[in-house]
């Protein structure tokens, strides 16, 4: 999904034109470059919401890193509760 062209011409850099600098440091009073432009609520391969704008934010590196692997660990945490059932 990220090599084709709805993302690499369209979606990615026209997000990051909207929002050029990084959602969660402005948060914190910080202007830091976007580098990155990530999916708020994760697509799981659904082409609808994988093309949704309004479900894109631009991050820099050190964040959108920060949020995938906070992701993980919750998706991990729910594999390890429906196996101890």
């Amino acid at each position: 999904m990220y090599l084709t062209p709805e993302w690499t011409e369209d979606l990615r850099p026209g997000q990051l034109l909207r929002e050029p600098f990084c959602r969660e440091c402005a948060r914190r009073g910080d202007r830091t470059p976007a580098t990155e432009v990530d999916h708020i609520q994760p697509h799981r391969g659904d082409w609808a919401v994988f093309t949704d704008r309004s479900n894109l934010q631009s991050l820099c590196h050190s964040c959108h890193s920060r949020k995938t692997m906070s992701e993980m660990q919750q998706k991990r945490g729910a594999l390890r509760a429906r196996w101890q059932r």
